[in-house]
């Protein structure tokens, strides 16, 4: 199986890349979420508590996420060689997931709907959680596929890699089954001798009988 870029990013630098670039994104969209439900739960009386933690995610999750697709972009991006359609659309699923970021930043600093009511404001803003989640999921779904399915062909230095390591697991696999072979062998040899010594105690004792 060939990774996708985005799989090998999360890998990178353990486990540093995938508590930034997964965990520390759906952690805040996920608070966001749960703060905007509680708040309609609550209602008036503790909503205010609970807007201001999802104001403060909401903008938290905005810078951090510019950052990160600007990464992802600038110093990321002109490293790689793609591996056909699954891994552009993995990596660039994420990176479009700034689209929804950068509206949510202005949203809550009033720049856009400013003048929208509460319902309104409440539509727009998990419309943006909707499709920034969107965004990340679709990045990591087809992150976690592998890109031959959609056709890639990986160069023949990755295939023999890939050949290298399956023939290392081969030998290994190998390298065990003589040992339990001769430990069988092993096995029957005492069996034998244990027969054999039996026999050779039994054909005394019945000599001596005679």
């Amino acid at each position: 199986m060939v990774m996708t870029h985005y799989m090998e990013l999360l890998s990178l630098h353990q486990p540093w890349f995938l508590i930034l670039f997964m965990l520390v994104p759906m952690v805040l969209a996920e608070t966001i979420l749960a703060a905007g439900v509680i708040s309609l739960i609550d209602g008036d009386a503790r909503s205010a508590r609970w807007d201001s933690l999802s104001h403060a995610a909401s903008l938290i999750l905005g810078v951090f996420f510019i950052f990160a697709a600007g990464y992802i972009v600038i110093s990321y991006m002109p490293t790689i060689q793609w591996r056909g359609p699954i891994d552009y659309i993995a990596v660039w699923s994420y990176v479009l997931a700034i689209i929804p970021a950068v509206l949510l930043i202005l949203f809550e600093l009033g720049v856009v709907c400013k003048n929208a009511d509460v319902e309104k404001r409440l539509k727009r803003h998990t419309l943006l959680m909707i499709l920034f989640i969107f965004f990340t999921h679709m990045a990591m779904v087809f992150g976690m596929a592998d890109p031959q399915l959609a056709g890639y062909v990986p160069p023949q230095q990755t295939m023999n890699m890939q050949m290298n390591m399956q023939n290392g697991q081969m030998n290994h696999d190998m390298s065990n089954q003589p040992m339990d072979h001769q430990h069988m062998h092993h096995q029957m040899n005492d069996q034998q001798m244990n027969n054999q010594q039996n026999m050779n105690m039994n054909q005394q004792s019945s000599d001596a009988n005679k």
